[in-house]
């Protein structure tokens, strides 16, 4: 369990690791907050390592002064069967393609109930600080990158309940070595991420004429005829209340 924590821990800002939100069974998948990696650790082995969790971002309350950005992608493959190997090695591919980047190697995660978790690191900045996305008035762009991104860079093969309720708040990732209740079964690295952070700038241009469609049908009451990628993310746009 520890080299699975520390694994991932090799994923993120080392500036920002602690404090960091985890969650286990013990805690019925409710998040709290740790300041340490003894911590986390003490609060697995409580859990007899059952569904142990830990988010991609920190805690929020602890870093105010800090604009968060989308630097972190969460795709989530769901089982689906005999395909699952093949699905896997297009969304691999895709990734490449979209990023204009041959180099990247995400970690991939077996997740324990039969799909795969793809987790990768990216260069990016905090879009609410882009005169672009102000231009149209879009509400939380980095978040909503994130939603987008994760259907965009998967050909929207990603479990569609990931994408529409993913933030910065509940990013949760599981643990190797860790144990998925659901099955009983282990939490494996299927694949290590080699190092490459590409940047989202390549991503931009597709994110920006999708948010400014959705805009578009906001303003009109989405009486306005809805381009098929528009349709697709149309969830992903609603506000948070």
């Amino acid at each position: 369990m520890k080299s699975g924590l520390d694994f991932l821990l090799g994923h993120f800002d080392p500036n920002f690791l602690f404090p960091r939100n985890i969650s286990t069974k013990a805690t019925n998948g409710g998040q709290r907050c740790v300041f340490s990696k003894e911590a986390v650790l003490a609060s697995y082995e409580r859990a007899d390592f059952m569904d142990c969790r830990i988010s991609a971002y920190p805690n929020q309350k602890y870093v105010k002064h800090i604009r968060q950005k989308p630097d972190f992608l969460f795709i989530d493959i769901d089982d689906h069967g005999s395909n699952n190997e093949q699905i896997l090695k297009q969304t691999l591919e895709n990734i490449k393609d979209k990023f204009e980047n041959d180099m990247i190697e995400p970690t991939v995660v077996f997740s324990g109930s039969g799909g795969y978790h793809i987790y990768l690191p990216v260069n990016a900045i905090a879009l609410e600080q882009e005169s672009l996305f102000e231009d149209i008035e879009v509400y939380d762009p980095s978040r909503k990158f994130m939603q987008w991104a994760e259907q965009y860079l998967s050909n929207n093969i990603a479990d569609p309940c990931h994408s529409k309720g993913v933030s910065f708040k509940n990013c949760m990732l599981r643990v190797p070595g860790s144990i998925n209740s659901k099955m009983n079964k282990e939490v494996r690295i299927v694949q290590c991420w080699n190092g490459v952070k590409p940047g989202i700038k390549p991503l931009l241009y597709e994110f920006y004429i999708h948010v400014a469609d959705m805009k578009l049908m906001e303003i009109q009451g989405f009486k306005v005829k809805q381009p098929s990628t528009a349709r697709r993310y149309l969830n992903y746009w609603k506000p948070r209340k």
